[in-house]
């Protein structure tokens, strides 16, 4: 099923942060949910960095040997 979705764009995934910030943020951060977006995108794109993610599949075969 994700082999056929396209990657999404840099401006897709913020769109895609603020609509999570309107929608799901607390009473007080959806007035101005801009600062909780990014938030949400920093995250998101440190957590997708191939970096990370190699180091983390590195540490996840360490542990099953």
């Amino acid at each position: 099923m994700a082999d056929n979705l396209a990657k999404l764009t840099d401006k897709e995934i913020r769109l895609e942060c603020l609509r999570l910030a309107v929608e799901f943020a607390a009473e007080m951060q959806r007035s101005d949910p801009l600062l909780k977006a990014q938030e949400y995108y920093d995250w998101v794109m440190k957590k997708n960095s191939s970096r990370k993610s190699e180091k983390t599949s590195i540490n996840k075969v360490e542990l099953r040997t």
